[in-house]
């Protein structure tokens, strides 16, 4: 690994004069590892392309299979500000082997159109020298560098499958985000915003956003600034912080960008892997596909997952509990719900889990009518409350924009089964300290006084509950 304080510009330049990462057939020296601190020096033109703090793993896969994450800093900020608890968070959830993540300093004490080069050049370095599969690269800024990569990113969609922005005020480049069924094939967007730091203009965002078709994520923190929303300063733990910093680390290992083309090389192996996983035995498949993963990987299983056998679906689904699956695969699981052996196979509801989490609509109200179907098996209801329960744990921080799930989990709490009960609870339990005063296993006249007040509190939040749902 090399060492954090390296500063020399002609060892930066030696070390970063390099080719591809893998299967080099030169004798250059490998590119930086493990943590890095100073320049990246243009190896033909000779010229500092950026100042940066980097991270990639010790050791290098073979092929092309790591994201690249690009993290812009606030005005008078530096390239030290997000990457240590960035990196923190990875190792945390065991995917710093997953990311090469590039945190760099703006030409000047913000940045501007002027850095936009810039980034472009980094991100083609880092590809050129690390295996960075290109339908996995994605930007993160706050504040200052959160506007920047609105505008940037919404320019640059051909090259970029998501974009994370804290606390920014976005100014989207409108006539580059015109495109049919855009949340199919667009780059999908992630903000997060303080309760106390003018959170409407993240809300502008969503909203300019959701009139163009795009899908995007806001997790709105109330109670938190403009700071602590990332570093926790002032409050009693970094739980909630880190909870919304794992959840768009977790997005980017499971997005891939939907319109570039898988190579040549996976064209061949998802070949071979459909094979496999439609005669029921692709377990060993799983890894190397969820790797390759996105749309292409839905098209290419969909014959798996229409299979009569339940045990080839399955095997099938298992991919998509670790990448995004595309809108016709996600349909294909969503169908699958309704089999009566569903309680033997926790793939599918996973699967549909992970996409609710990351507001696929269709995946969060297909959960929903089969938690609340008590002609349904209970452990696969219990299973769909479950799922349900990420994007609502999420949505409690302070924005309840998506409805039907938290009143999906309300009303469950009044279900004839404990089990079911006590996961719709689990989910919603943070939300009022003391619950007021529910407890899954009261019996049902005494646990109704509190089932109203949840009620009272989830319409207040979040609107009148959906007429469908009151039928229940």
């Amino acid at each position: 690994m090399l060492s954090r304080s390296i500063t020399s510009v002609a060892l930066v330049g030696l070390v970063l004069g390099v080719s591809v990462a893998r299967g080099r057939a030169d004798d250059k020296p490998a590119p930086p590892t493990g943590r890095f601190r100073g320049d990246i020096v243009d190896p033909v033109k000779k010229d500092v392309i950026m100042k940066v703090a980097l991270w990639a793993p010790e050791k290098l896969p073979e092929t092309r299979r790591l994201s690249l994450l690009i993290l812009h800093h606030g005005y008078q900020g530096n390239e030290n500000n997000y990457i240590g608890l960035t990196v923190d968070a990875l190792k945390r959830l065991k995917l710093d082997g997953e990311f090469v993540v590039v945190s760099g300093k703006s030409k000047g004490p913000g940045w501007t159109v002027d850095d936009d080069e810039r980034v472009l050049r980094i991100i083609d370095w880092a590809k050129q020298n690390y295996p960075i599969d290109p339908r996995r690269v994605f930007l993160f800024g706050s504040s200052n560098g959160a506007a920047f990569v609105g505008r940037f990113g919404s320019e640059q969609q051909d090259k970029i499958a998501g974009v994370v922005g804290y606390c920014g005020n976005y100014k989207f480049n409108a006539e580059k985000m015109k495109a049919e069924n855009a949340a199919e094939t667009k780059t999908e967007w992630y903000f997060v915003h303080g309760g106390k730091d003018s959170p409407q203009n993240s809300r502008k965002a969503c909203d300019f956003l959701k009139e163009r078709g795009y899908r995007y994520i806001f997790r709105q923190m109330d109670g938190y600034g403009h700071t602590d929303i990332w570093d926790s300063r002032g409050h009693a733990d970094s739980k909630a912080a880190d909870a919304v910093r794992d959840d768009w680390l977790r997005w980017m290992h499971w997005l891939r960008h939907k319109e570039m083309p898988v190579t040549d090389d996976q064209t061949k192996l998802l070949e071979a892997a459909t094979e496999k996983f439609t005669k029921g035995v692709g377990q060993a498949e799983v890894a190397r596909t969820s790797d390759i993963g996105g749309s292409a990987v839905g098209k290419a299983l969909l014959p798996a997952l229409r299979s009569k056998d339940r045990q080839v679906r399955s095997g099938a689904a298992a991919v998509f509990a670790y990448t995004a699956s595309g809108k016709d695969a996600l349909q294909e699981m969503i169908h699958w719900l309704d089999d009566p052996n569903l309680e033997k196979d926790f793939n599918v509801p996973e699967a549909i889990g992970l996409a609710a989490n990351w507001r696929h609509l269709d995946a969060q109200n297909a959960l929903g009518r089969f938690a609340l179907d008590k002609t349904k098996p209970v452990i696969g209801r219990w299973m769909a409350a479950r799922s349900l329960g990420r994007p609502v744990r999420l949505s409690l921080l302070g924005n309840f924009e998506d409805n039907r799930p938290l009143w999906t989990l309300v009303v469950l709490l009044d279900d004839d089964e404990s089990t079911v009960r006590s996961e719709a609870f689990d989910a919603l339990a943070s939300a009022i300290p003391d619950g007021f005063g529910y407890k899954p296993d009261l019996k049902k006249d005494e646990r109704q006084a509190a089932v109203e007040k949840w009620k009272a509190w989830c319409k207040e939040k979040c609107g009148a509950c959906p007429a469908d749902l009151t039928k229940r």
